[in-house]
């Protein structure tokens, strides 16, 4: 009998599992090996007779249809809900700022849509506006390059640093001048390429793409579950049939063997023929010795915590009627953002209460991952303090951390995943990656990878 194994338990993991089923062989036997005593991996939700509240992703990219897809493959797609929508802003050093409306992360699709703005000063928008209308003799890229530096070549300084840096940094918690253009927005240079410059490129979106945009949609671009999205795992979890699943087993080493592979675990050894790999790069590495390690090493994730803050309505006066906030580097706080769920996502909190959900870790500012519970709250409060009224301590707070959290996706990292998975296919024949590492951070880029690769594995004459 054929063998197919997961490692791990996840969202990647749990779709690989689903879609094994649906698209491998009856005579395969279908293993799940979880290295903790609970699937779902970074996703996880909190819940009480009355909230619900995330410790992970709260959300996904409505418009990135293979979630949703799963969801309605599991019999979940009447429990969808759509955010809610209003004013977000940005944190600067001297205080709240209204996100301009008709932009998307912060690019504008109108030259006047900085003229209202507090974040630039007239001179400054005077410059944007020119550089948008008159765009600076720059080449447009023909392969990757730094998200960054394109941004500011195109836009200038000021608005990428006050604006642009704090909500894709909100994204993806990476190093803006670090990052990759072509693996995280895409839709920028290919716009510039076939409308002639960045402005029009973005003017020109379709309606689907102009993800987190201000000031248009009046309904949410971002999706969840109506019970949170641990029901989305538990349901995967309730509907496989044909898969083993075992908990508390963690992998220690992957052998060769003629045919396929043997897993050294802490519940004994393990063989099998194909072997799907969730885990995070640097367990790449300890299980894959011959391929070349160097991009492995390099996808170092950046660590993040969260503290949701549970209050009483008449215990915190909140600073506006909106989604939120993010935090520029230049702000004086330790947070990078902070969401309003009772106004983002209602339907997870009852009438009478504000949640606060804060998000704390910059890349090589992280240290406050590591503190206590109690540090956390105390320095997400301290931090808000400044921007609110608070009355009263909140009545419940949930602390959550991250440490294999996002990966950097520097410059080139298509190409080099691309190469990585073409070398294991030469070296480790049978082997699959799969993961927030690889294809994309959000959820639906995870199963849209994994889906993919397990039905090409079904689809082979001999698996």
């Amino acid at each position: 009998m054929r063998k197919f194994t997961i490692v791990g338990g996840g969202i990647t993991g749990l779709t690989a599992a689903f879609y094994a089923e649906r698209y491998l062989p009856e005579d395969v036997t279908i293993t799940l090996l979880e290295a903790t005593d609970r699937l779902g991996g970074k996703i996880d939700t909190y819940e009480t007779g009355e909230f619900a509240v995330e410790r992970g992703p709260d959300s996904y990219v409505f418009r990135k249809t293979a979630m949703t897809e799963l969801i309605e493959d599991v019999g979940l797609g009447d429990e969808l809900v759509r955010n809610g929508v209003g004013q977000a802003y940005v944190l600067h050093h001297d205080g709240l700022h209204p996100i301009p409306k008709q932009t998307v992360m912060g690019i504008p699709l109108d030259v006047n849509a900085f003229r209202e703005t507090t974040l630039l000063s007239e001179e400054e928008h005077e410059d944007l506006k020119r550089m948008l209308l008159s765009p600076p003799k720059v080449e447009t890229p023909d392969s990757d390059v730094s998200l960054g530096l394109y941004l500011r070549e195109r836009v200038g300084d000021p608005i990428v640093d006050r604006l642009i840096e704090p909500l894709l940094s909100g994204i993806y918690a990476g190093d803006i001048d670090q990052m990759s253009a072509m693996s995280t927005f895409p839709q920028f240079i290919e716009g510039e390429q076939k409308y002639g410059n960045l402005y029009e490129g973005m003017r020109h979106l379709r309606p689907e793409q102009r993800v987190a945009e201000v000031g248009a949609k009046k309904v949410g671009q971002f999706a969840s579950l109506q019970r949170g999205l641990k029901s989305l795992t538990d349901r995967l979890a309730e509907r496989l049939e044909r898969t083993e699943v075992i908990f508390n087993c963690s992998v220690e080493q992957v052998s060769e063997r003629e045919e396929g592979y043997r897993l050294f675990t802490t519940r004994g050894d393990i063989d099998t023929d194909h072997l799907v790999l969730t885990v995070p790069p640097r367990l790449i590495r300890q299980f894959l010795p011959k391929v070349d390690s160097d991009f492995l090493a390099d996808m170092k994730p950046h660590a993040t915590a969260t503290c949701s803050l549970v209050f009483k309505e008449e215990d915190i006066e909140l600073p506006f009627v909106g989604t939120g906030f993010v935090a520029s580097q230049e702000a004086d706080v330790t947070i990078t953002a902070c969401t309003f769920i009772d106004q983002k996502w209602p339907h997870a909190v009852p009438e009478g209460y504000h949640v606060l959900r804060v998000f704390l870790g910059r890349p090589g500012a992280d240290e406050i991952v590591e503190a206590s519970d109690e540090d956390i709250i105390e320095t997400a409060l301290h931090d808000l303090q400044g921007l609110m009224r608070i009355h009263r301590e909140p009545v419940q707070t949930v602390v959550s951390r991250l440490r294999d959290g996002l990966p950097p996706y520097a410059v080139f990292h298509a190409d080099r995943v691309k190469a990585l998975r073409a070398e294991i296919g030469r070296v480790y024949p049978g082997v699959i990656l799969a993961g927030i590492a690889y294809d994309g951070i959000g959820m639906p880029d995870c199963v849209k990878s994994v889906r993919e690769q397990v039905k090409a594995l079904g689809e082979k004459v001999e698996i």
